[in-house]
């Protein structure tokens, strides 16, 4: 994961795979990220998921973890957006699910 700040938004891109060995990574990066955006402030966090080619159940989990504590810190300092590979179908469908979570706060782009 490599993270960036652009304008208002800060970037992490993602890659590779989100299999078991990535799962507590994964959980505390997000933590980070979500500690990062409120003290940078910004607008909004984008991950690119362009480059990720699988992500499993318990990484997604991470995700559901990470939208309820930003939905539901009161305020949602932040939006939370994810570019999607079209090639990759998983991603719109379990992407879709996770912006159903939260559709004011998670957006989803191809």
């Amino acid at each position: 994961m490599t993270p960036s700040v652009r304008a208002n938004v800060l970037v992490v891109k993602v890659c590779g795979n989100g299999d078991m060995a990535a799962i507590e990574a994964l959980g505390r990066y997000l933590k980070l990220v979500h500690r990062e955006a409120l003290h940078l402030p910004v607008a909004e966090v984008e991950l690119d998921f362009l480059e990720l080619y699988f992500m499993n159940s318990s990484c997604l989990k991470a995700l559901v973890s990470w939208i309820n504590s930003v939905a539901n810190d009161g305020n949602a300092l932040y939006r939370i957006r994810f570019l999607t590979n079209p090639k990759l179908l998983w991603q719109r469908r379990s992407l879709e699910a996770l912006r159903r979570l939260a559709p004011d706060l998670v957006q989803i782009e191809s």
